[in-house]
């Protein structure tokens, strides 16, 4: 015989389990344990006729032969079945709670973290294709609602909403549902409830408010799990746990409402299991005076003591002083990107100044008065053994964002509402909170990929992370060289950034490395130059400020996140830690894997592209470079600061430098596309008038040098691009322009020659009678970038067709006679020769000498009739 069983004490989910766990194993029995909670009684009893399970009392156990255990994998809690579990018997176990010491170890398990254990089934019942009828699909949605409280448990997961969809589909009946899950208690359970709650008291343990109740009774009154969940939300504690003692058996049952308090492990000494915030156990013969000790004994060993101010505050703090001026401190405010600040007298705390305060300051006129007079004096204020609980009452009370923290009456550092959101939330965080602080990825472990690196890469970083653990100091590798990693692209410029001296880790670094350093005191940075060519460079972790828009960023030492809070992109905004311990460890505070996996590029802050413009072109870089999307939000940020003119603002060297980055890249055609798209071109200049016929020309280049069949080679191409972007600029004006693409004064010129001899070319090339020396003479002087521009430019077949003839046929035609040979024609050397060989050059490009004789009686001829000519030197 196959049977079915499940967990003494019977919920719906218990008994949905069996159902769906039967539809699988049709030639199965299914079984009580033993009692039943008092819904599920009523149920049953309604339900009888197709409700096939049997009571255990008079079932002989030999006759068992395989075994599934539903919604529970501890022995303690399946009756006179615990007798199996020592036979050689297949048993089968398909649970959704923790496994732990108690587990039931000879045994197949399938056990999944689900917010209900039905849910495990109807995921084998979907894939079998089983049918179902209405009430199994009502009964198996009442399973999963009743353990979720209707999918609204932390322990829910997208698979049980899953699992609900399906039977709702297969008709599952709602009001009978809502019927059953809200059931008053009876008489005799309103009792036990009302004696558990005078008899509640609150323990404070580690900082958390934890409920205890005790009673004893005579007889059994089942569905605690439901008074105890009654309890905690009605005194709004941390959690709770009853302790009640009926029928010589002593219950615990648990609730909890943080991730610090585990009840699985908190009760397992009580071979108690289930959900880390549901859990339950059962003790034979006990005493409640001497389980309760225990239970606390418990907790105060198994519970972590409350993050306090100490480890959460922001330092060292910035302070204002109180006769700052508003337009003073609104400059400071900007610079530091603070909301709010402590204002100080004699080094003591006299009051906090707002964001807001300082606006209306602003607003009325008053930017010359000191901040004293718009201050809050009334601060409220933590000390530094403050735990969070207490704080977030605090924050939340008097709705304030930050609590300054004072250590023997001197501010020591302050906690904000962001530092406590971020404890709170933590991996469960809401979207908006995630979109500012995404700390999901902290976990991801990349050791396997460190160690997949070119070994002296690899080499580098390690003795990196090993000079950082003697120094005591957090090192990482940094930005683009982490980006890369992740997407598996060879990228090996390695920039290390330190939690501390960056100058003095470099000098202990480079000890090891035996390179060559160069160092930037006052910068914070330092560079490692080793024998093979490979550079390393090193910067203190540190902050930028922007003292006004568009201008050069102030830097001052601070963390790793502040350091990577100062960067441009959420996929350039993470980092490796090296150190030993923790090798591997990839630093995401701004959701730059998520970025990558979706393929956006999301800028960090909403100012980002007003403080500095030229992060507008590195957004349009990358995009282009990994094929990626710019985030629709980004897009917009974009769009304003251009609105504001802020590109007008850059220098034209700082503009120049982002143009020829841009122009170097292999995705030039969609970075240029996306620059056209936002406009970009009219912000650099008004008059720069580029089409998709321009970029169409510039996506010719290389097809182009292809039809040249190798004539033209080790050409500029950059060059090439920035006279067809200037093409159709006015030549009156492109002396002005050219300051934002060309880098030098041979760039400089180049670029304008061949823009302004474009007509001329031209005009020459259209010649119908236009000979090959003319053709030859018109465009030797040119530099290949530029007949290779007029190839590209020019829609006329003709003009092509000169450029491409000159450059394959032409253009290196040279004599083959030489100055020696002269010689020997008793020809004295000086202007004579060049007029000799120009004249053997033209012939030898119109067809009228073909070998070296050819030449030299052309020579000899050219220089008789030379001879001839006054003012001749002979």
């Amino acid at each position: 015989m196959k049977a079915i069983i499940s967990h003494q004490n019977l919920d719906f989910d218990g008994l949905a389990s069996m159902v769906a766990c039967s539809k699988l194993n049709p030639d199965s029995f299914m079984f009580f344990t033993g009692k039943v909670s008092e819904e599920v009684k009523n149920f049953v009893s309604l339900y009888k006729n197709v409700l096939p399970v049997k009571q255990a009392g008079k079932l002989n156990l030999d006759e068992i032969d395989e075994l599934f255990i539903v919604d529970v994998n501890t022995p303690n809690r399946i009756g006179k079945f615990k007798e199996l579990l020592d036979k050689p018997i297949p048993i089968t176990i398909i649970d959704h709670h923790e496994v732990n010491q108690n587990t039931i170890e000879n045994a197949i398990k399938t056990i999944k973290p689900f917010g209900a254990c039905t849910t495990i089934l109807i995921q084998e019942i979907i894939k079998q294709d089983i049918p179902i009828s209405t009430f199994e699909a009502t009964l198996f949605a009442l399973g999963i609602y009743t353990d979720t409280n209707c999918l609204t448990f932390n322990s829910t997961t997208y698979h049980d909403a899953e699992a609900v969809a399906f039977l709702l589909k297969k008709g599952a009946n709602l009001s009978i549902i809502k019927e059953f899950m809200n059931v008053d208690l009876s008489e005799d359970q309103d009792q036990l409830f009302t004696s558990l709650l005078v008899n509640l008291e609150l323990v404070d343990i580690k900082g958390y408010q934890i409920a205890i109740t005790v009673f004893k009774g005579d007889n059994f009154i089942g569905d605690l799990g439901t008074m105890c969940e009654k309890l905690m939300e009605i005194k709004k504690c941390d959690a709770v746990f009853l302790l009640v003692e009926m029928e010589n058996r002593c219950y615990i049952v648990g609730r909890s409402a943080v991730d610090e308090i585990h009840l699985p492990y908190i009760l397992e000494n009580f071979g108690g299991a289930g959900h880390p915030k549901a859990a339950s156990a059962t003790v034979k013969d006990g005493n409640l005076e001497e389980l309760k000790s225990k239970l606390i004994d418990n907790m105060m060993g198994k519970i972590k003591s409350q993050l306090v101010a100490g480890d959460i505050m922001s330092y060292p703090v910035k302070t204002v002083f109180e006769d700052m001026t508003v337009d003073e401190v609104n400059k400071i405010m900007f610079r530091y990107g603070h909301t709010g600040m402590p204002v100080v007298k004699d080094n003591e705390l006299i009051g906090i100044i707002s964001r807001t305060d300082i606006d209306k300051g602003m607003i009325h006129g008053l930017s010359h008065a000191p901040v004293k007079g718009f201050m809050t004096r009334n601060v409220k204020t933590v000390d530094i053994d403050t735990n969070i609980s207490e704080i977030n009452q605090l924050l939340i009370k008097h709705n304030i964002g930050r609590l300054p923290v004072i250590n023997n009456g001197k501010i020591v550092g302050i906690v904000t509402r962001t530092d406590l959101l971020k404890i709170l939330y933590g991996k469960n965080a809401p979207s908006w909170y995630k979109k500012i602080f995404n700390d999901t990825a902290e976990d991801i472990d990349c050791k396997d990929l460190l160690n997949e690196l070119p070994e002296h890469i690899y080499k580098i970083l390690d003795i990196a992370g090993k000079v950082g653990d003697r120094l005591y100091k957090k090192v990482y590798v940094v930005g683009g060289f982490v980006r890369d990693l992740l997407l598996n692209v060879e990228n090996w410029d390695i920039d290390l950034v330190v939690e501390g001296d960056g100058i003095f880790f470099a000098r202990e670094l480079n000890n090891e490395l035996k390179g060559n350093t160069k160092l930037y005191q006052q910068f914070g940075t330092a560079m490692i130059e080793l024998d093979n060519g490979q550079t390393i460079d090193i910067v203190t972790a540190r902050r930028e400020y922007y003292e006004y828009p568009a201008a050069l960023p102030k830097i001052e030492e601070s963390s790793i996140w502040s350091d990577l809070f100062r960067r441009d992109f959420t996929v350039n905004c993470m980092a490796l830690q090296l150190n030993k311990n923790d090798e591997g460890k990839l630093i995401d505070y701004f959701g730059g894997f998520s970025d990558l996996k979706s393929r956006k590029i999301r800028v960090l802050y909403n100012l980002s592209f007003i403080e500095d413009p030229t992060r507008i072109f590195r957004a349009i870089r990358f995009a282009s470079r990994f094929n990626f999307d710019i985030e629709d939000e980004t897009r917009n940020f974009i769009e304003q600061a251009l609105n504001q003119n802020m590109i007008q603002k850059l220098s034209d060297d700082r503009i120049k430098e982002e143009m020829i980055y841009i122009l170097k890249e292999k995705s030039l055609y969609r970075s240029l596309t996306l620059m056209l798209d936002l406009n970009i071109f009219k912000s650099i200049d008004s008059e720069l008038r580029i089409t998709h016929e321009t970029l169409e020309k510039i996506g010719r280049i290389d097809y182009a040098l292809d039809q040249f069949k190798g004539s033209i080679e080790d050409i500029n191409t950059v060059l090439v691009k920035i006279m067809l972007l200037l093409t159709n600029f006015p030549l009156e004006r492109l002396h002005e322009v050219l300051n934002k693409f060309s880098i030098n004064k041979a760039w400089y010129n180049q670029i304008l020659d061949a823009l302004f001899s474009k007509k001329s070319i031209y005009d020459i090339l259209i010649n119908d009678d236009l000979d090959k020396y003319c053709l030859y003479e018109a465009l030797e002087p040119l530099p290949e970038e530029a007949i290779l521009y007029y190839h590209i430019d020019s829609e006329n077949p003709y003009i092509r067709h000169y450029l491409m003839y000159y450059t394959v046929k032409l253009k290196n035609i040279k004599p083959i006679i030489t100055g020696e040979d002269l010689k020997k024609l008793n020809i004295k050397p000086g202007p004579i020769y060049k007029r000799i060989f120009d004249h053997v050059l033209e012939a030898k490009i119109k067809g009228l000498a073909y070998s070296y004789e050819d030449e030299l009686a052309l020579a000899k001829k050219q220089y008789e009739a030379l001879k001839g000519e006054k003012n001749v030197s002979i």
